[in-house]
């Protein structure tokens, strides 16, 4: 644990906007999220943004329901060292390329997406590339999970959902905002 956070930080100074924290997500946090997927029961998810994997690991142990688990990470210290941790799991790099790793898999469409991506440092066009990817990717039903540290997200996922409830998680370096929205 120690060394992740120390892994996280390095990464952190190398890639400042690829990785938008200095330490991963607190267990609050984590907690907070897995509990959430774990009642929606998912069977095929895709996390956005995974950092050390702390929140993977949560999915992977709390999460039973879930049976395809696709990772993206682009710091590549980050990419090799979950790599190393869930063998098993597939980890790519470019979030943008989440359709085409579905493919990849042979998943048609996804039950759950998971984002922690540093989406303050995009373009406006990224953005709304973003969502209209993450939406195009969610079956019907569908569940889209962001976390930020502020609201900016808001008009972006307002432009793409109508139902979209936000959670304050006070307990975390920085305290952050929880988007969960829903693909009607």
């Amino acid at each position: 644990m120690y060394m992740d956070k120390v892994l996280f930080f390095k990464s952190f100074l190398r890639s400042p906007l690829q990785v938008a924290s200095l330490i991963p997500s607190s267990p609050f946090l984590v907690n907070h999220i897995a509990r959430h997927v774990n009642q929606l029961a998912p069977l095929r998810v895709a996390e956005l943004g995974a950092g050390t994997g702390v929140l993977t690991r949560a999915l992977v142990d709390e999460c039973p329901s879930i049976q395809s688990l696709l990772v993206f990470e682009n710091e590549k210290n980050l990419k090799n060292h979950l790599r190393n941790i869930f063998p098993r799991l597939p980890v790519y790099a470019d979030a943008f390329a989440l359709h085409e790793a579905m493919q990849e898999q042979g998943i048609g469409q996804l039950d759950c997406i998971i984002s922690a991506l540093p989406v303050s440092w995009f373009s406006a066009e990224q953005n709304e590339y973003l969502m209209e990817l993450v939406y195009r990717c969610l079956k019907p039903g569908g569940a889209f999970i962001m976390f930020q540290f502020s609201l900016q997200m808001r008009k972006y996922l307002r432009m793409t959902f109508q139902d979209i409830k936000i959670k304050y998680v006070p307990l975390n370096f920085l305290p952050a905002f929880v988007y969960y929205c829903y693909k009607m």
